[in-house]
């Protein structure tokens, strides 16, 4: 009767230690993570930058957790819709976002009424890549070197047109750090698309386009390459210099990587990161990121939260200085 009285003290100590656990905790005793489908949600529609990297990791990430992954793209306003979204799922590990690091170091400045705080409500897992951008002209306008188009934007002041993809773009940003650099101011004009066609066409003068869908257009003698945005020469076109060879200050890439519900234990995120950075360092994925113009990056978590905050900071700076809002 002891013995038996015993095993049903224990048998309800153990279950009150269940039932007081959180709710992660509780299915942690219960199942270790990953035991079920893991969902990316994309911040770009099918077909875009974002969404095809996302399905390459997508693919590698669910052989190497043995769960399926899938991906579940939510377009829209700067990659916000997506991160909200994320940023109210449950806190378990299976809802993932997938975004470019400006949603995060851009955002927060220029729109005033975001619905979620990306630092309070979303955590970093792991950077996958990088792209810097290239200043591009229509074959047809006087100046070839960074040099030659400051000088013809001194002559021409608001007069000069650049396209980008929008207001408060990492493209738009970049081209407001090379004017206060610089110390011109050309004439922005937003575009819901691409503006490189209006480029080629000679509709606009001069846009800012990222590597992957610049250097196809280059090569083929479309556009003129007058500079490139990252810190050094882009491996692809070595004979076209970085804007920060003229001013250091801009030197600049954006980049993608993955987030997770601010909630996730920390044992989760950090299996993730190790799992992503052994992705990024295989040599065909690692060549698939190359062939499309961007470069392999790889963080702790640790130094992926330095990086944003750093870039946060610099891009808040800018925005303030240059007065950029979006309502």
């Amino acid at each position: 009767m002891a013995i038996q009285r015993r095993a049903i003290i224990a048998r309800a100590a153990a279950a009150w230690a269940v039932a007081t656990l959180q709710p992660w905790q509780a299915a942690s005793a219960q199942q270790a993570w990953p035991s079920r489908t893991i969902k990316f949600v994309n911040m770009g529609p099918p077909g875009t930058a974002p969404d095809t990297y996302n399905r390459i990791y997508a693919e590698k990430l669910s052989k190497a957790l043995n769960v399926p992954v899938i991906i579940e793209n939510r377009p829209g306003v700067a990659g916000n819709i997506a991160s909200d979204y994320v940023a109210k799922a449950p806190a378990d590990g299976y809802t993932l976002l997938y975004t470019v690091s400006s949603s995060f170091t851009v955002n927060p400045w220029i729109y005033s009424k975001l619905k979620f705080d990306p630092e309070k409500e979303l955590r970093p897992v792991s950077p996958l890549l990088s792209q810097g951008a290239f200043i591009v002209a229509n074959n047809d306008m006087p100046f070839k070197t960074v040099k030659e188009l400051v000088d013809y934007a001194t002559a021409h002041p608001d007069k000069l047109a650049y396209g980008t993809n929008g207001v408060g773009s990492f493209l738009h940003l970049i081209m407001e750090l090379f004017n206060q650099s610089a110390k011109v101011q050309m004439l922005h004009v937003p575009y819901k698309g691409p503006p490189l066609i209006e480029v080629v066409s000679g509709q606009i003068p001069l846009c800012v386009e990222p590597a992957a869908s610049a250097i196809p257009m280059i090569n083929a003698g479309k556009v003129r390459a007058i500079a490139y945005s990252g810190s050094h020469r882009h491996a692809q076109l070595p004979n076209v210099p970085t804007i920060s060879e003229t001013y250091p200050a801009v030197a600049v890439v954006g980049w993608h990587g993955v987030w997770a519900p601010i909630g996730v234990p920390n044992e989760v995120v950090q299996k993730l990161n190790a799992a992503v950075t052994r992705i990024t360092q295989t040599p065909d994925v690692q060549k698939q990121i190359a062939e499309t113009g961007s470069e392999p990056m790889s963080a702790s978590v640790e130094a992926m939260s330095t990086l944003l905050s750093q870039e946060k900071q610099t891009w808040g700076d800018l925005v303030k200085a240059r007065k950029i809002t979006i309502e």
